[in-house]
């Protein structure tokens, strides 16, 4: 109980400092393991409504409503048919900037701004809207007024980037694009029949519940609730694992799990983590080939080298494999870390692999660059043999075979 208590702590804390994405890690798993308390439900779904998940955010006020009849959750339930509003206002707004009415998008956007009910989809649009109609001044606020909700989020620097760079050329394509993939539906459930909530007091912002819940934090603290940092470390990791997760990265996924001793974990603990290796396995062979043969491509063998090993280590056995192991071979061989074993490895479980010769080839160099010229002959042979008209056949392979 004490690792978990941690977890409200941190997540509490990150919430109040702006740090939403990392709040939301933290605050999922201690709600899981069993920290039933309304503030965290509260922060929870207001942080989902943030980021345009209504349904999930209803079901949380639903579910604390009964049970703890708090004022944020009957706030926003009483104010479902408000919401509904200001979505089909969204989704009107989407409609009228495809066809580049930017003017009227705004104005629904800012209406529903000034409800209260925030998103940051919305505040995308009006810095996309603001920056279109050259009125930088507001873009600017706007986004200033996205970094402190949020610290960690990526919109803010690349749109900063845009400014900085003056680049709008490129942000009509980036409004219509982003137009395209950001429509909400409507929210339908249950909600108390008794309003007594005036229609102003329903929009609450985030940044208004993490500074009323910032007490909290010192209450729990204050309680003699505390744990050694070498029990907390362990779910800090696992924090950072959920959060690599829910943001698909699985690069920092990768670093960070080696950091995670799974055997401090309680029961639910480990649960929880068996099932973000799942989700890390299920992608991991994929993305960590693209991006890796990206930079392999891209002259970058050393960081293509460290993401085809990654992927190495999670072959499918599918037909990805041959390729990995090939890539793997060469950002080996191009970043200076041998790659003979991988190339092996090639040769011998693909006897007809698309890239058999110039695995063959680089084998041969690489053998008798490393003073091993029996194993040179024995792959430069094969080539000589078997590849006779190749163009890997050359005079490199016939000095080794003199």
């Amino acid at each position: 109980m004490e690792e978990i208590l941690q977890y409200y702590r941190e997540g509490m804390k990150c919430f109040a400092e702006g740090s939403l994405d990392k709040a939301l890690s933290y605050l999922k798993i201690a709600a899981t393991e069993g920290i039933d308390r309304p503030e965290v439900n509260d922060v929870i779904a207001l942080t989902l409504i943030y980021k345009g998940d209504f349904e999930e955010a209803y079901r949380i006020f639903l579910d604390s409503s009964k049970k703890f009849n708090g004022e944020i959750s009957q706030r926003y339930l009483s104010s479902i048919d408000e919401l509904n509003g200001c979505i089909e206002k969204h989704n009107l707004a989407i409609d009228l900037i495809k066809r580049n009415k930017y003017d009227e998008a705004l104005e629904h956007l800012l209406f529903i701004r000034n409800t209260g009910f925030r998103t940051i989809n919305d505040d995308m649009l009006i810095c996309f809207l603001y920056c279109t109609k050259k009125e930088y001044k507001n873009c600017k606020e706007i986004l200033e007024e996205i970094q402190s909700i949020n610290k960690e989020e990526v919109f803010y620097y690349k749109m900063k980037s845009y400014l900085d760079k003056k680049s709008y050329s490129r942000l009509k394509l980036y409004v219509a694009s982003i137009a395209a993939i950001i429509i909400f539906s409507t929210v339908i459930m249950w909600r108390p029949s008794n309003n007594n909530y005036k229609a102003e007091e329903k929009g609450i912002s985030v940044k208004q519940v993490a500074a009323a819940n910032n007490n909290d934090i010192k209450t729990i603290s204050n309680n003699n609730l505390t744990s050694s940092n070498n029990s907390d470390s362990n779910y800090k990791i696992l924090a950072n694992l959920a959060n690599d997760i829910m943001k698909e990265d699985l690069y920092d996924f990768a670093i960070n799990n080696k950091d995670l001793d799974v055997s401090k974990l309680d029961d639910k603990g480990k649960k929880l983590y068996n099932q973000l290796e799942a989700s890390y396995k299920s992608k991991a062979e994929v993305y960590f080939y693209k991006n890796g043969s990206d930079l392999y491509k891209n002259g970058n063998y050393k960081k293509a080298y460290e993401y085809l090993l990654i992927a190495n280590d999670n072959l499918k056995g599918d037909y990805l494999d041959e390729h990995i192991i090939f890539y793997l071979a060469k950002s080996a061989k191009a970043s200076g870390n041998g790659g003979v074993q991988y190339y092996r490895q090639y040769v011998n479980r693909y006897p007809q692999g698309c890239y058999r010769e110039e695995a063959l080839y680089d084998l041969a160099i690489l053998s008798y660059q490393n003073n091993d010229k029996k194993e040179a002959e024995k792959y430069a042979s094969i080539i000589s043999e078997e590849y006779s008209s190749s163009m890997y056949n050359n005079n490199r392979i016939r000095s080794i075979l003199q």
